[in-house]
């Protein structure tokens, strides 16, 4: 048994000639160890990388040698010049450093295509050759397969960079969209559009609750000023947390008479891609009314006038409902 293993281990280890993918691994073995000692001993830094390069390309041969001299095939495929593609890809751009992950995978099918065209256009005297006709249908067919494939991988980190850097797209619906799924039961994060209008009731809240009704009905005469100023506020508090998306959003106000006070109208209006043509816009009720604090106090300690001074109170519903179109139009039509 132990004579059985120690023959198999030989057959595995010391190649059945020179030029075998054993031989070529053992060399990037080798020049990994003399990368190593260059670097231990202060050489020039064209030595070690050059010793380095040597090694992953010594590997990425090897190990594709390997992986076909054994006809390692699944599903009968063969994966030898993928996994050499990937291996070159690591070299290649993991010595970058930061995020290497993406230009990798994006350029993997095309480095992989690199691999199984380079033998039939190059001869090992490194003359250009010319190869069959059926081979090069198969070039030009594998070619557009591993564009195909780069295309993919860079479409799918270009929409997870625009989540990342507009996370309202997320809030959005993906119904009829051709490239986004969202799995059943998957949590949708809130449209940044909220926090703008939890900012703008806070603000709101500030400057005319419990503020004398005829101070806030000055301040309603200048709605215009004050609209700009709100948004203003609010861009500014937004800006502490810095999104490429914020200046995509825009902050209304629109008061509507209800009976002796107004129901205002918060709205938070997204005029970046949405999933329909006319955009959508997020709301926020809030109803105004004047109340007496007469009953508040005792006759023999108010002030005069007292009682006959009407205070503002401002309430706002939690709901932020979602609608499609622009509030302005919503309105006239309503």
């Amino acid at each position: 048994m132990i004579k059985q293993t120690l023959e198999t281990l030989k057959q595995l280890l010391l190649p059945p000639r020179y030029f075998a993918w054993q031989t070529v691994i053992y060399m990037s073995l080798f020049s990994w160890l003399m990368s190593l000692l260059a670097r231990s001993v202060d050489a020039t830094p064209f030595t070690v990388g050059l010793l380095a390069t040597l090694s992953w390309f010594c590997l990425a041969l090897g190990v594709g040698w390997a992986l076909e001299a054994n006809k390692i095939r699944p599903f009968g495929l063969s994966i030898a010049p993928w996994v050499a593609g990937g291996i070159l890809c690591m070299f290649l751009f993991g010595s970058w450093g930061g995020r290497w992950l993406q230009p990798a995978l994006v350029a993997w099918p095309m480095v992989s295509f690199a691999v199984i065209a380079l033998p039939s256009l190059v001869s090992w005297d490194f003359t250009l050759k010319t190869p069959p006709a059926p081979v090069r249908q198969q070039l030009a067919l594998l070619f557009c397969l591993s564009l195909l494939f780069s295309s993919w991988f860079q479409f799918y980190f270009r929409i997870q960079n625009w989540v990342r850097d507009y996370p309202s797209l997320v809030a959005d619906s993906v119904d009829n969209s051709t490239f986004v799924y969202r799995f059943p039961g998957q949590s949708v994060a809130l449209p940044a559009g909220v926090t703008y209008l939890t900012i703008a009731e806070d603000r709101l809240q500030s400057q005319v609750n419990n503020q004398p009704w005829s101070a806030v009905e000055r301040w309603l005469l200048n709605l215009d000023g004050q609209r700009q100023a709100m948004e203003q506020q609010v861009q500014a508090q937004m800006g502490q947390n810095p999104s490429l998306e914020n200046s995509l959003w825009r902050f209304d106000l629109q008061p509507f008479s209800h009976g002796d006070g107004y129901t205002l109208k918060l709205w938070a209006i997204w005029s970046g891609p949405a999933a329909s043509e006319s955009g959508y816009f997020l709301e926020k009720t809030c109803l105004l009314m004047p109340v007496s604090r007469a009953g508040l106090v005792t006759p023999e300690n108010a002030s005069p006038g007292y009682s006959n001074t009407q205070w503002a109170n401002l309430t706002c519903d939690l709901e932020t409902p979602r609608q499609a179109g622009h509030p302005r139009d919503t309105q006239v039509r309503g």
